[in-house]
């Protein structure tokens, strides 16, 4: 609830353009970041104000303090753990941080701060999930943090969008009789993709979920979060809920001693779906994508023009052999020739930065990071709980680009807690005794 209030409060500074209230709000924002890290629910409130993250600044153009709350959220759990660190945690950004200085010297690109940021960000966010999780939260509740974070800013948005003072933060998209929403992000398929992996864990949520009660509420979240993701008309939305819903479907009957409650629960859930987009609000979102897919009659009209612009980059990577090997060196640059461009597409995005000497130390960087925060028993594990997050949180990154940015590290999190979650297995870092912690780094200094 505080988390809301403050929210809810940032934005009704900024819409009234008090300097003075929006620097209260982001005070008390790092100060709830603080707090929670201590708390271990560190990961839980960043994921509420991912969504509002464009607003946690005092003015356009100005960087996010929600980078900051994260840096700081991995400083406390760093001291929470006395300063010990696993050994990967050091090894793998060292190993980063020489092939990304090499690509640096041979491409001309200078070192920003947000090099330095990521950087740190590896060293550190390990300890902050590892710590966080040896007193987690039911995943439920993580889900609901993320949920209502979510809607409370894409309903906030669409309230506010009008006003003067906070328009300058808001995109709003509009063509051929159009429109598209995405919260306070200035790209609709970043929006919705946070939509996605929610209604991903609140999908697991409710299949395990007993309470008729819990169930419904799960269901008008789910209900709520549908109409905010078709806010966007993002056709990539929609593709991936179909397939959320196809595995949740499949998951409702794997085990047949449950397969009349299942049933139930699958047309109580088609009813409410049904019932809601008979609503005027709804039909009107339906026919904008509607109109949206008419023109989608080839690869390129389906992806907006991304399937060309992977050409593109794949097609410089052929040619260019150093970028191929080194990358960029995690630097924000894209090509000139597609009008500065982006990838769209994070795997590319890797390679482009990192090269085919640095992509594989970030991949086994992650390997190691989960490997902590999954269950120790993988074989507890439900392989159509992995399908559902993999589907939910990770292929809306065919499409986007999140090597810059904090979802990189939050979303794979909020994976993992999802897997552990529907498992009841509990991951390895609850473990951490005696025997474990004489091999973090820093022990027997």
């Amino acid at each position: 609830m505080l988390c809301l209030v403050l929210a809810l409060s940032l934005c009704a500074a900024h819409t009234m353009g008090s300097q003075p209230l929006v620097l209260a709000c982001l005070v008390g924002f790092l100060a709830i970041s603080a707090v929670s890290s201590v708390e271990g629910l560190g990961i839980d409130v960043l994921l509420f104000f991912l969504p509002w993250s464009p607003l946690l600044k005092q003015r356009v153009g100005e960087v996010s303090l929600y980078t900051i709350a994260l840096a700081l959220a991995c400083l406390i759990a760093l001291a929470r753990r006395r300063f010990r660190v696993r050994p990967y945690q050091l090894a793998y950004p060292a190993i980063l941080l020489s092939l990304t200085l090499l690509s640096k010297l041979f491409q001309g690109n200078a070192i920003d701060r947000g090099y330095l940021l990521f950087l740190f960000t590896l060293v550190l966010f390990p300890t902050l999930e590892t710590s966080d999780c040896r007193r987690r939260t039911p995943f439920s509740l993580t889900c609901l943090y993320f949920s209502l974070g979510v809607i409370s800013a894409a309903l906030s948005a669409q309230l506010v969008a009008s006003n003067p003072s906070i328009a300058q933060f808001i995109n709003v998209e509009s063509w051929a009789h159009v429109t598209r929403l995405s919260g306070y992000y200035g790209d609709a398929n970043f929006y919705s993709a946070q939509i996605n992996a929610c209604i991903a864990g609140l999908l697991l949520v409710l299949v395990k979920e007993t309470s008729a009660w819990r169930r419904a509420g799960c269901l008008g979240l789910l209900v709520t979060l549908l109409y905010c993701g078709l806010l966007s008309a993002s056709k990539s939305f929609v593709i991936v809920c179909a397939c959320e819903v196809g595995i949740w479907a499949a998951m409702l009957f794997r085990n047949s001693g449950n397969g009349r409650r299942n049933l139930t629960l699958l047309v109580a859930a088609a009813v409410v779906v049904l019932v809601a987009f008979s609503t005027s609000a709804f039909q009107e979102l339906l026919r904008i994508l509607d109109n949206r897919f008419s023109y989608a009659d080839s690869v390129s009209q389906i992806t907006t023009g991304r399937s060309d612009v992977w050409l593109s980059y794949l097609d410089l990577l052929s040619r260019d052999t150093k970028l191929a090997l080194f990358g960029e060196g995690m630097t924000n640059v894209t090509l000139d020739v597609l009008r500065n461009k982006a990838s769209h597409n994070t795997p590319i995005q890797l390679i482009f930065q990192l090269g085919i000497l640095g992509a594989p130390v970030l991949v086994a960087w992650f390997a190691c990071l989960l490997k902590e925060l999954l269950p120790a028993r993988m074989r507890q594990v439900d392989g159509w709980a992995v399908a559902l997050l993999a589907v939910g949180v990770f292929m809306p990154w065919l499409g986007l680009d999140y090597l810059f940015f904090d979802e990189l590290f939050l979303l794979p999190a909020f994976a993992a807690r999802g897997v552990c979650g529907f498992s009841d297995a509990p991951p390895r870092c609850n473990g951490l005794g005696d025997s474990d912690a004489t091999r973090l780094v820093g022990e027997n200094t």
